[in-house]
């Protein structure tokens, strides 16, 4: 039986020439070669053992794919879905959506991502690259992550993880996220909810909603990235249908027909700008697949 026939066996679905556009969260990007969509993780291991070199992504709410597409083998764990809770541990499978954990936790009465409940993308995501929001990081709430590695299933404690500034050991060994337990405290479910709803009304009011990535850059010398671009009169800056927020300046929004060549080249005019006044180079988060030329 040929690899694919196994994966598709498995039960997951592969398309082919698909438009990254038509599944990325900024609804840009050009066509896959082959994309994966598992929709377990049996499948999703399934999928891994039976490829070489696979791009494996989330939400891609941190993730700018080429215009000119990928010829590789993405995969997407968005179907790979489902949580389940016991006492205060939550464990979810790497394609759930951080919102619906947070929301679940709010439920149980379980407190500890009331900062994190805004941030958009996947589990698998944000435990990789250690996202956080006010203060409060992915690391500060993990117990334990299931990954995939070198054709076998192993299992990491918070330590052994090595979280750091918005990356981690998860993201710097190339491991592949399979399900996340997270540790949280007992709390009367109306103080959590209130807090969540403080630090979306918070949200709301500094960050724009349209199609965006989140914020572009990294801190520097724990400065926001915002400040120095916003400095640079930058703010409201266009390119092609791709706008530097007028709401803050660490988001590059999709006003319409945008490209992923109009970001990148609003990304590098912030990076000359901020280096040429300031002499620092910003650092991005959002990751680019594929090629770019400018």
């Amino acid at each position: 039986m040929k690899k694919y026939d196994l994966i598709i066996a498995s039960g997951a679905t592969i398309c082919y020439n698909k438009l990254a556009k038509d599944f990325t969260h900024i609804k840009t990007g050009g066509k896959i070669d082959t994309l994966i969509m598992p929709n377990t993780i049996d499948n999703l291991v399934v999928a891994l053992q039976n490829t070489e070199n696979a791009i494996v992504l989330g939400g891609t709410t941190n993730s700018l794919i080429s215009d000119n597409g990928l010829n590789d083998i993405v995969i997407l764990t968005t179907n790979v879905r489902g949580l389940q809770v016991k006492d205060n541990i939550i464990t979810a499978n790497a394609g759930e959506s951080l919102a619906k954990v947070c929301a679940v936790a709010k439920d149980n009465s379980l407190s500890g991502m009331e900062q994190l409940s805004g941030i958009p993308g996947t589990v698998g995501g944000a435990v990789n690259m250690n996202a956080g929001a006010y203060g409060r990081f992915m690391s500060d709430v993990v117990d334990h992550i299931t990954c995939y590695t070198n054709g076998k299933i192993i299992t990491l404690s918070n330590s052994e993880c090595e979280f750091m500034y918005r990356t981690s050991g998860i993201a710097k060994n190339n491991l592949i996220v399979l399900s996340v337990a997270f540790k949280l405290t007992e709390k009367n479910q109306i103080l959590i909810s209130n807090d969540m709803k403080y630090y979306k009304d918070k949200r709301r009011q500094s960050q724009p909603s349209d199609l965006s990535l989140g914020s572009v850059f990294k801190k520097y010398d724990n400065i926001g990235a915002g400040y120095y671009i916003e400095n640079c009169g930058l703010k409201g800056t266009t390119i092609g249908g791709c706008e530097i927020s007028n709401k803050h300046a660490n988001f590059i929004i999709n006003k319409g027909l945008a490209t992923s060549k109009d970001y990148a080249n609003l990304v590098t005019l912030c990076q000359n700008k901020v280096y040429d006044k300031y002499n620092i180079k910003l650092e991005r988060e959002v990751k680019y697949f594929g090629e770019f030329i400018f």
